[in-house]
């Protein structure tokens, strides 16, 4: 064994002893329960999603007052590419990019952008948009407008598991952009003055709160239909909402349900602000963190606590993991903790 991997082991161990104590007073759960809390790099702060394919996580996060960082690491957590100042200086004046989404039909990053300059008011420019960034090289490719009648900001974005829609809200309403006209000819007529920013099709004032901080779809276990869960900050408490999609007639997205609480978290010092969510596919022998649903949650930052969090949820009940029952591998902490012979 390498004294890395030794490292590593040690490393998780401690987490998972962490993360047992931590999850002593234990937050209700609907649907899912906790199954690991990981610290990472404080510079992971905004955003996180996942690359099934190449088993790698992304990241974003407010690195300065003028622009934001996006980061690669391998399934471990492992940083492998860094691009501090991901955000080109645009007519806008975009400094921030929101909990994004990786795009495995596209294979491209897609980052919520917005205006944000606490000293000058907030959301000084009154528009989103939706950027594009290479996955390997992290490189800011371009951006397409969002329709500002419709749309002040992007906060997150989270594409369809087929990669034709790109969600994401304003306020309380849901909205959906056709994932084909984000593309860097829109981008390009946008910019000549040619074309307004793109207008979704609104599903309506459907959440329960304008707070929404990440967003991820998730594979029902039961109706193997994608449910879109949502997390959410509301002031004592923070949650994980989903709802039940589908495609309507015309083949735009379609909600089937009223919203569904799956996770509610007190706020407190530990569990301080939401922010991204993530899903990992249910092979949980592949899954170091040993979980499905990944939720980054800031503590209260002090200098003990200069970290971010993720928390690990698995299903309840478990999904199946292949046509025959087969049990599933423990996670590196686990098989760390057991007694030698």
């Amino acid at each position: 064994m390498s004294a890395r991997h030794s490292r590593f082991r040690r490393r998780v161990v401690a987490v998972a002893v962490v993360a047992l104590a931590g999850w002593g007073a234990a937050p209700a759960v609907a649907g899912w329960r906790p199954s690991a809390l990981t610290p990472t790099s404080i510079a992971y702060n905004q955003g996180i999603s996942f690359d099934p394919a190449r088993r790698d996580f992304f990241f974003t996060g407010v690195s300065s007052l003028t622009t934001s960082g996006l980061y690669r690491t391998n399934s471990r957590l492992a940083q492998t590419a860094a691009n501090v100042a991901v955000l080109p200086a645009t007519r806008e004046g975009y400094n921030h990019a929101g909990d994004l989404s990786f795009d495995p039909v596209g294979r491209r990053l897609l980052l919520p952008l917005e205006c944000y300059y606490p000293a000058s008011g907030g959301n000084t420019c009154g528009t989103g948009a939706i950027g594009v960034a290479d996955p390997v090289s992290l490189r800011f490719l371009y951006y397409v407008n969002l329709n500002a009648a419709q749309i002040q900001k992007a906060m997150w974005a989270e594409v369809s598991p087929d990669g034709r829609w790109i969600w994401t809200s304003s306020g309380t309403h849901l909205l959906v952009y056709r994932a084909a006209q984000v593309t860097a000819g829109t981008a390009a007529r946008q910019r000549a003055g040619k074309l307004g920013g793109l207008t979704g099709r609104d599903l309506g004032s459907v959440l329960p709160a304008a707070g929404v901080t990440g967003a991820a779809f998730y594979q029902d276990v039961f109706t193997r239909a994608p449910r879109l869960l949502l997390a959410l900050n509301r002031g004592s408490y923070s949650e994980v909402i989903s709802y039940a999609t589908a495609r309507a007639a015309d083949g735009v997205p379609t909600l089937t349900s009223k919203p569904r609480t799956e996770i509610t978290v007190p706020k407190s010092a530990s569990y301080h602000e939401s922010e991204g969510l993530a899903v990992r596919d249910a092979g949980l022998w592949r899954s170091p963190l040993g979980g499905v649903l990944d939720w980054q949650m800031l503590p209260e930052l002090t200098p003990t606590t200069f970290f971010t969090r993720i928390a690990s949820y698995l299903p309840t009940p478990a999904p199946s993991v292949g046509r025959r029952k087969r049990a599933a591998r423990p996670t590196i902490g686990e098989r760390a903790k057991r007694p030698q012979a």
